[in-house]
């Protein structure tokens, strides 16, 4: 005992709890690195998402057909020709026939991951069925896989309420997968916004000959 008080209060504490003062230190010093390592890796992750994110979606341009030509074929060899109907709807009407504008994509996506298509025409129709645009003047090429999309834009209101596009595909192969054609709407007035998709129905009645 007498030797206990020859020593100072605090080294006589430390003496007692050192062991585990040690180990809570040894704790404190894990529970760091951990959140160092996981700071880390998050902010690697972060980083690589970013540069994978970066790209901002471009502007919208209109197709240039000749990066689609059709090189080579003769459409009359091409033993499918199908047409397709695609509503549109340049504005709607609301608060009692008030017409809320929208803008119009028209995508022709081919879905076949091995055959091309092939389009022929795609003619932009109005409310009364007289034919407004002519987005397609020459056969053009879709690759597999590959899509080409046309805009009507909001201040564009020719087509009206009833608008339309007939379009016109072909293929080789009658195996071929029909290309999904949709007709994508958006509009925005102040903070409100409304956006809708219409797909387009088979014509096997339509004058292709």
């Amino acid at each position: 005992m007498n030797d206990r008080r020859q020593h100072p209060e605090w080294l006589l504490w430390l003496m007692e709890h050192g062991v585990r003062i040690l180990i809570l230190l040894a704790i404190a010093f894990m529970a760091f690195v951990y959140t160092q390592s996981r700071s880390n890796t998050e902010a690697r992750l972060g980083a690589i998402e970013a540069r994978v994110s970066s790209e901002a979606a471009r502007a919208f341009q209109p197709p240039n057909l000749a990066d689609f030509d059709a090189k080579g074929v003769d459409q009359a060899t091409l033993r499918v020709h199908q047409a397709a109907y695609v509503p549109v709807y340049s504005h709607i009407y609301y608060d009692g026939g008030r017409p809320y504008l929208l803008e119009t994509t028209l995508s022709i996506r081919n879905v076949d991951p091995n055959e091309p298509v092939y389009v022929s025409k795609a003619d932009y129709y109005d409310t009364k069925g007289k034919l407004s645009k002519a987005k397609v003047d020459r056969l053009i090429k879709l690759d597999p896989l590959q899509t080409i999309e046309f805009l009507i834009e909001r201040h564009d209101a020719s087509g009206g309420s009833g608008a339309n596009f007939i379009v016109e595909w072909h293929a080789a192969d009658k195996n071929v997968h029909a290309p999904l054609i949709e007709a994508v709407m958006v509009g925005r007035s102040g903070t409100n916004a409304i956006s809708f998709v219409r797909k387009s129905v088979p014509l096997p009645q339509w004058n292709i000959d």
